[in-house]
């Protein structure tokens, strides 16, 4: 039952005849949308398009996706409709500011919207995906590592440590931290949390987030400010007090209208309830500071028994014993700017030195620039597939030796060794599928 205090906000906002619709559409099922990763799926899909994003679609009902290896794989993310509509703002906002850009992504986990934005850059734009949240950082990682962007750093800061830094950036996204009343229909357990004190704490942090990080946009630089939930002080307040700080409001397009913010409500869009809107720095002039320390990545030379898969023209960077590979702005970025910031990953591990022998990372078989004809490669059906991915041996007759690449559905799923009559199991344990689905509810993308 939705609070008493929440209905008379929104019969004020909307009128009684509309929120009489806007009810009704909360008792219906929330739509099933994924957005595919065009740089592994290539197959063509018969689903209804979501129409502000080229690469997502509807499903007709949710399925068991932990038993598709695609799923695994980084092929596909699953998105709610509603926030895709970021792709339209990212995109008119390469419109107007000269690449290569320095792009940051201030509230990220679980990766949704990070991957979204690293699927739209040129290579040679730089992504920083931070979460404030230690606890959600693996889950970020992952799926970034999944989908296989190299030109990705991960931090885990607050927002006042980028502040720090000055006017480095030329976009900066902000999913901010909210009430959450979008999620009413998909998530019945936030209709129990909400309550006034936390909209005025969600208000709170918002303001303090943007007052912060506004501080980091390069002159015309852009702000992407989204929220999930339909209150105005999160929404359309906190964008009122940007403009009256010298930003100016963004037109872009959904579905033929222009505007320079949109707000999703269930009863005509098909998604949950999201706010998203856009603005540019116009008047703050802010110092590029950075944030350096001593302690720099190293340009490595490039070593013959490292380049298996890579190639040619890939950058090479060394953190400890660890070799790490992408273009060089992403490192040139983290060494000249960000090296004091606490970072969880940069770039792509390509693989780690131990006792003077080079052993490939567990992570280079899903990235996008992944040689894959430099490995032998077995194709693997669903059982065998799932099988690897609960960290099993593959049986597998064979006289070679070395590291070869497991695929489904001709996408690679990650590493194993030859040993003679089985293929040991190199997938990182950590991502490891700890319940096997019943085979009656298997499910994959490739059908």
């Amino acid at each position: 039952m939705l609070p008493k205090e929440f209905i008379e906000r929104m019969i004020g906002q909307l009128g009684q005849e509309e929120f009489n619709l806007f009810q009704q559409a909360l008792l219906l099922d929330s739509p099933i949308s994924i957005r595919i990763n065009a740089n592994k799926f290539k197959q063509s899909l018969n689903l209804e398009k979501v129409s502000w994003c080229d690469t997502g679609y509807y499903l007709n009902q949710r399925p068991n996706f932990a038993s598709d290896p695609l799923w695994h794989a980084g092929a596909y993310y699953v998105q709610e409709a509603s926030s895709m509509m970021l792709e339209q703002a990212f995109l008119k906002a390469k419109e107007l500011i000269q690449g290569p850009l320095k792009i940051l992504d201030l509230c990220a986990a679980p990766g949704g919207k990070s991957t979204h934005i690293a699927s739209l850059c040129n290579s040679e734009d730089v992504l920083v995906c931070n979460e404030v949240i230690k606890s959600r950082v693996p889950i970020l990682g992952e799926n970034i590592k999944k989908q296989g962007y190299s030109n990705v750093i991960i931090t885990n800061v607050d927002s006042s440590e980028f502040e720090k830094l000055g006017g480095v950036f030329d976009i900066i996204v902000v999913d901010a931290p909210c009430s959450g009343e979008g999620l009413f229909r998909k998530d019945s357990l936030s209709i129990n949390e909400w309550n006034l004190d936390n909209i005025q704490t969600c208000e709170l942090r918002q303001k303090r987030i943007l007052d912060s990080i506004s501080k980091c946009l390069k002159p015309n630089g852009i702000i992407i400010y989204s929220t999930c939930t339909y209150n105005p002080g999160e929404n359309t307040q906190q964008i009122e007090a940007l403009i009256k700080l010298g930003f100016e409001p963004i037109n872009f397009n959904i579905n033929g209208k222009e505007n320079f913010h949109f707000q999703c409500m269930p009863h005509y869009t098909k998604g949950e309830g999201f706010f998203i809107s856009m603005l540019q720095n116009k008047t703050l002039e802010n110092p590029e500071r950075g944030n350096k320390q001593s302690k720099y990545l190293k340009s490595l030379k490039k070593q013959e028994e490292w380049m298996q898969g890579l190639p040619k023209d890939i950058e090479l960077y060394g953190f400890e014993n660890k070799v790490l590979g992408g273009n060089n702005n992403t490192f040139s970025f983290f060494n000249e700017t960000l090296s004091g910031v606490y970072c969880n990953s940069i770039g792509t591990e390509i693989g780690e030195l131990k006792e003077k022998r080079f052993a490939p990372s567990e992570y280079l078989p899903f990235a996008q620039f992944l040689q894959e004809s430099d490995f032998p490669i077995v194709e693997l059906d669903h059982h065998d597939a799932l099988k690897y991915l609960a960290k099993n041996p593959i049986m597998h007759q064979s006289n070679e030796r070395g590291y070869v690449l497991l695929s489904f559905n001709s996408i690679p799923i990650g590493f194993g060794k030859f040993a003679g009559n089985r293929i040991n199991n190199l997938f990182p344990t950590e991502w490891k599928l700890r319940l096997m689905p019943p085979e009656d509810k298997w499910f994959t993308l490739a059908n």
